[in-house]
Parts: C-alpha cells; structure tokens; sequence
C-alpha cells in the first residue's frame, strides 16, 4: 500500500495529539463506522465521531456536522456512502481539513473532485483499518 508520507506520519504518530474525525460514525458494532472509531481510539488517536442523528458514539461526544467539530482536525475519515459524502464535502470549507479519506463505497469520481478542491491531501481505493495496521503501532 503507498501512501503519500504526511498520512503514513499521521498514521504512526498513535497520539491523542492526533485528531481525526469520522464522518457516518456508529454505534452499530458491526458497521464500519464504529469499527473505525474503536480501532482509532485503540490507537490513542483523538477521535472525533459525526453523525447527525447520536449524540455519542462509543461514548465519544458526537458532532451533528464536520463542519461543528472544534479545530484542529488532522484527517477526516468518510464512511458514507457517496451521495451524503458529497453533501458532507461540498459544505466543507476549503483548506480547513488537510486529509481526507474515503473507505471502500464512501466515494465516486464526484467525491474525489470535491476532495481535492477542500483538501491538500485525498485518500482513496485504501482501507484506513489495513492501513492501521502497516503503518501504526501494532496492538499484537
């Protein structure tokens, strides 16, 4: 897997300094967007859960809008599928957010443009948890 060297930084920095936000949080165990969310805070990431609809997520304060989520915000995961992720996306402001990551289903060729017009860095076709694993700090 290659990724561009400042996400892979993120990635093995493993630190609550580090602050990420996941867009289409669960409290669904068997979703994504709460499998992601425990992996992250396994990690010792800050994570930060969006989702419009619960004020928690695995009993994270929750964020109704990426847009309410307090600075800084060193990536933004998107686990949504493509037509709210675009939605999500066209309402973020241009250059607040470095990284965006979009899991498998999250994103189309609309998301991707979008991304690249808000943020310096866009990840996609790469899975954040596969990636956790390769350049995080292992929880063997």
């Amino acid at each position: 897997m290659t990724l561009p060297e400042n996400v892979v930084e993120i990635l093995r920095s493993c630190s609550p300094a580090t602050r990420v936000a996941v867009v289409g949080a669960s409290n669904n165990p068997d979703k994504y967007g709460n499998i992601i969310v425990r992996n992250l805070v396994e990690r010792q990431f800050t994570v930060l859960p969006v989702n419009r609809s619960e004020a928690s997520i695995a009993g994270l304060p929750a964020w109704s809008d990426v847009s309410l989520v307090p600075d800084p915000v060193h990536l933004v995961s998107f686990v949504t599928p493509p037509a709210v992720t675009l939605n999500v996306l066209e309402s973020m402001k241009p250059g607040r957010f470095p990284v965006v990551w979009f899991q498998d289903g999250a994103w189309d060729e609309a998301c991707v443009e979008a991304a690249r017009s808000r943020a310096a860095t866009v990840v996609y076709n790469a899975c954040i948890l596969v990636a956790l694993r390769t350049f995080g700090h292992s929880l063997d």
